[in-house]
């Protein structure tokens, strides 16, 4: 079942919208296009669904209905689901554990001052940390690539007025958000700082990962090949987890004898 659902998420994913969380609450511009209500972002991202991944925090049901409140680093965002089977599952782990929760969103626009958008989730599941690691780092991507042209559609702009004259909705966009290189700097820094924590948190969480295989290791000592075998089969990449063992070692956390073996120094 998770599998699936993981699978229609990203099947869906290509005509959907991927921003962080703090440009969606930041977002009021409404478009019609081919008669459908658009909210368009500020860096120029057209969003009438939502795919999205973040931690669970807060999880109310009522009826058959939940609101959940994510977070991705960026800022806190609330759906609503009526995928009560789901749902229950993450109102368990939520005690325990972290959870991270993929969605795909429906975009309710809700027009006038002060009034927020309402996100009806139609697929929701449960995934494994590093899928939500995987979003942060294409949507600071994306989001990057959205600004670069900006900067440049703004750029022309400056130079020949008519070169921005045709693209509608962006100039639209641009002048409702008041668009300049300070915002479009304070939307690259959000997108940055999100994968500088994420980085942060994975980071401390494959040391810990580490010394605890090292642990439960026969005698606690593991060559390093079978070392890295073992956090391989749990999705990490090889790359990294070299880094973070010369890491170790430098910290006098762990240390290697000639033979490869690796042992705890404590």
């Amino acid at each position: 079942m998770m599998h699936h659902a993981q699978k229609n998420l990203k099947h869906a994913l290509v005509p959907t919208c991927r921003v962080f969380f703090d440009e969606f609450l930041k977002s009021d511009f409404i478009v019609q296009e081919n008669g459908m209500t658009v909210l368009v972002t500020p860096t120029c991202a057209r969003c009438d669904r939502l795919f999205g991944v973040g931690e669970v925090k807060e999880v109310e049901t009522r009826g058959n209905i939940a609101r959940i409140k994510l977070t991705d680093l960026t800022a806190s965002l609330t759906i609503y689901t009526n995928k009560a089977i789901h749902v229950e599952g993450v109102k368990a782990n939520t005690e325990e554990k972290k959870t991270f929760l993929a969605f795909l969103c429906n975009v309710h626009v809700r027009e006038g001052a002060g009034k927020r958008n309402i996100l009806l989730a139609e697929e929701v599941e449960t995934v494994e940390e590093r899928v939500r690691n995987g979003w942060i780092l294409t949507t600071a991507w994306r989001t990057m690539e959205r600004i670069e042209l900006l900067r440049s559609t703004i750029s022309s702009k400056n130079e020949q007025e008519n070169v921005f004259s045709g693209k509608g909705i962006l100039k639209e966009a641009v002048e409702h958000y008041a668009i300049g290189d300070d915002k479009l700097d304070a939307f690259a820094s959000t997108a940055i700082n999100a994968v500088k924590s994420m980085w942060q948190d994975y980071h401390t969480s494959m040391k810990e990962m580490i010394v605890e295989t090292i642990k439960k290791a026969e005698k606690s000592c593991i060559v390093r090949e079978k070392l890295v075998r073992a956090l391989n089969t749990k999705g990490l990449k090889e790359e990294w987890i070299e880094e973070v063992i010369d890491e170790l070692i430098l910290d006098g956390q762990c240390y290697e004898t000639d033979s490869g073996v690796f042992k705890l120094s404590i």
